[in-house]
């Protein structure tokens, strides 16, 4: 691997591609480049010692030789954008620089979707499931901190969509990550910086392309989380995602986008569009070979409407736990069904738990 000649992408995406259980692989200069096994960073002497010279043809190769995108990096001093590996195998990038040094990280795209079935327990499964088949309007959010599987989830929501009903899906995304392939639907995905300028304009032009699902990646600022709104208010279903870690910090976190003066009014708002809300976390198996996911779901009833209207989040939680029978189910309540089946040891969702700061 010296000879900056012999360094290829792919034949260094190879060591980890098939390995179910790599998340993520860290490219570094001048220090021995890693990757994230079941949750745990690994330093592998498999992988090669790069220099500067090297991570520039690394990061060329990852450009497919486009000499523009290189430029901007060089320019911007990072880029988010997706790879293709020879193998068919996707991965989101990240590149920049630390202290001068070119860096890379890639998160690995499952390219296969998974279905609800296979990620939760088949009663949450078949909720989810029914409100999905029948929502033709209403906002569903997807929330954790980035590695809980958001968009796994929701790939596996809109392709059931797709084998199910004749809509027109349009995708805001940041880079595109799965690609679908048109079904029962006509699904257009849209790439911010490739087939659009922004977040922004891509919004703004949303509502002109006839859509009756959304997909938004991201609900960063009070623009987005507006648009959001708006566009659940008149009649389309919305999904998007959140780095928050529970129903409640979910619930604050979207009102804290818009000035004190405005909240009363968007919780009103938001009271009357929300539909689900689905916060996850992945924890290591009790076999150590995998992960598993534990998740946290909110069903906006008439309970939970009103509470909101009143701007009382603090009653959310309770009534999570109070609500089973409806669909709905705590982290701590889906935790203690994963530990008593065996799957999992109560200490490593604790770990988890204590790991993911309040976002509210």
């Amino acid at each position: 691997y010296m000879n900056t000649v012999r360094i290829d992408i792919d034949s260094i995406l190879s060591t980890i591609s098939s390995n179910p259980w790599v998340s993520d692989i860290h490219l570094t200069c001048h220090g021995r480049s890693s990757y994230r096994f079941n949750g745990d960073i690994i330093k592998d002497e498999a992988l090669p010692l790069l220099d500067m010279e090297m991570m520039e043809v690394i990061l060329k190769q990852l450009f497919q030789n486009n000499t523009q995108s290189f430029d901007k990096f060089i320019c911007d001093r990072e880029s988010d954008f997706a790879y293709e590996g020879k193998d068919g195998t996707t991965y989101r990038v990240n590149a920049f620089f630390e202290t001068g040094k070119i860096w890379i990280v890639m998160r690995k795209i499952n390219n296969t979707v998974k279905r609800l079935e296979e990620m939760m327990f088949s009663n949450q499964a078949d909720t989810l499931k029914s409100s999905i088949l029948t929502a033709k309007k209403w906002l569903f959010l997807v929330t954790w901190p980035t590695g809980s599987g958001k968009s796994t989830s929701i790939v596996s929501m809109l392709e059931y969509i797709n084998s199910i009903r004749n809509e027109n899906i349009i995708t805001i995304e940041d880079p595109i990550e799965f690609v679908f392939k048109q079904n029962k639907c006509i699904i257009s995905q849209r790439e911010i910086g490739h087939d659009s300028r922004s977040f922004k304009n891509a919004l703004k032009g949303l509502m002109r392309q006839d859509p009756d699902i959304v997909f938004v990646w991201e609900i960063r600022d009070t623009e987005t989380a507006e648009t959001v709104l708006s566009v659940a208010e008149s009649w389309h279903l919305v999904f998007s995602t959140l780095h928050t870690s529970s129903a409640g910090d979910t619930l604050t976190r979207f009102l804290s986008f818009f000035p004190a003066n405005m909240q009363e009014n968007v919780a009103i708002r938001l009271a009357n569009i929300l539909l689900w809300v689905q916060s996850q976390m992945l924890v290591k198996m009790a076999n150590a070979d995998s992960r598993i996911w534990v998740f946290e779901l909110l069903l906006n009833t008439i309970a939970v409407k009103n509470h909101l209207k009143k701007w009382d989040i603090s009653q959310v939680e309770a009534l999570i736990e109070s609500s089973s029978s409806l669909g709905m189910i705590s982290i701590s309540q889906y935790a203690k069904k994963l530990v008593d089946k065996g799957l999992v040891h109560m200490k490593e969702v604790e770990l988890v738990l204590k790991a993911q700061p309040s976002q509210s």
